[in-house]
C-alpha cells in the first residue's frame, strides 16, 4: 500500500513521526480519511476520535480535542491541542 509521512504534534512533543496508510478524522465539513496522494489542503479539526493506519497494519486509535490539519505534496501534519492514544 502506499504510505506518506505523518506527524501528530501536541504541546507535549511529537507524539507520532513516521509513515501512516491512512488518517481518520472530524475535520470542519466533516468526517476526513487521508491517504497517499490526497490533495493539499488546511483544516480545522474537531474534538473527536481519530484512527491511524500505520505501515506495518496497526491501527492505532486516539482521541483528539481539537487542533488543525495541513495536508501537502510530501507531508501530513496534525496538530492538536490535547491527543492521548
Amino acid at each position: 500500500m502506499n504510505t506518506y509521512k505523518l506527524v501528530i504534534a501536541s504541546p507535549d512533543g511529537n507524539l507520532y513521526d513516521g509513515q501512516a496508510v491512512s488518517l481518520s478524522l472530524r475535520g470542519a465539513d466533516g468526517d476526513l480519511a487521508i491517504l497517499a496522494g490526497h490533495i493539499p489542503f488546511i483544516t480545522s479539526v474537531k474534538p473527536g476520535k481519530c484512527i491511524l493506519e500505520t505501515e506495518d497494519g496497526e491501527i492505532k486509535e486516539g482521541r483528539i480535542e481539537g487542533g488543525l490539519l495541513t495536508v501537502s505534496g510530501s507531508e501530513v501534519i496534525l496538530l492538536s491541542s490535547g491527543f492521548s492514544w
